[in-house]
């Protein structure tokens, strides 16, 4: 994790804010913390961006593809994604949404496509299970983690995790040794 501040005045000074929203688009942001400084008579945000570096591959946060100004196309979950799984994702992107509203920031600062997407194809059920995530640290975990694990606790789970096997992104889901199929084989233990 890497972090980076910016400060944008108040008035005056676009070249600041579109410093920024490059920024934001071209990196994989966790978290944006945001404050109102005065200093010397001079108002602005300070802002702190705590990021990843963009996966190779992995398309930018922006708004669309070529006029995003990436030249990468745009994914289309519902091609990727099973029918089930777009549900999920559907259903987390509204939760997202509703969470930026509240905080009032973009929703790529909240969770990406790419998170919302991996989200749905695992369905964690623990904060464990979550922070285990790429991209979801435990601060992410701390600030979303139960409405997301609520959400997904009210979605129909993912027959793969019921029994066992490797799920949609190729990761090993948990068989639930030991567990009975009342707990869907999906138990986690941790904090």
């Amino acid at each position: 994790m890497q972090v980076r501040v910016f400060a944008i005045p108040m008035e005056g000074e676009p070249d600041a804010l579109e410093e920024l929203n490059v920024f934001l688009r071209s990196h994989r942001v966790l978290s944006v913390e945001k404050a109102a400084v005065v200093d010397h008579g001079r108002h602005y945000w300070a802002i702190c961006v705590e990021y990843l570096p963009r996966r190779v591959g992995e398309p930018s946060a922006g708004p669309t593809g070529a006029a995003g100004g990436n030249n990468k196309p745009r994914l289309d979950y519902r091609e990727i994604l099973g029918k089930d799984e777009f549900e999920r994702f559907a259903r987390l992107r509204l939760l997202r949404k509703q969470l930026a509203e509240v905080e009032g920031v973009p929703v790529y600062t909240i969770l990406t496509n790419a998170q919302l997407a991996d989200l749905a194809r695992t369905v964690p059920q623990t904060r464990t299970a979550l922070v285990a995530l790429e991209g979801l640290g435990p601060a992410k975990c701390e600030r979303y983690g139960d409405a997301l694990l609520t959400l997904l606790e009210s979605l129909p789970r993912p027959v793969a995790q019921e029994a066992g096997a490797v799920g949609a992104a190729g990761r090993i889901e948990p068989d639930g040794a030991g567990s009975s199929p009342a707990t869907n084989g999906s138990a986690h233990t941790g904090p």
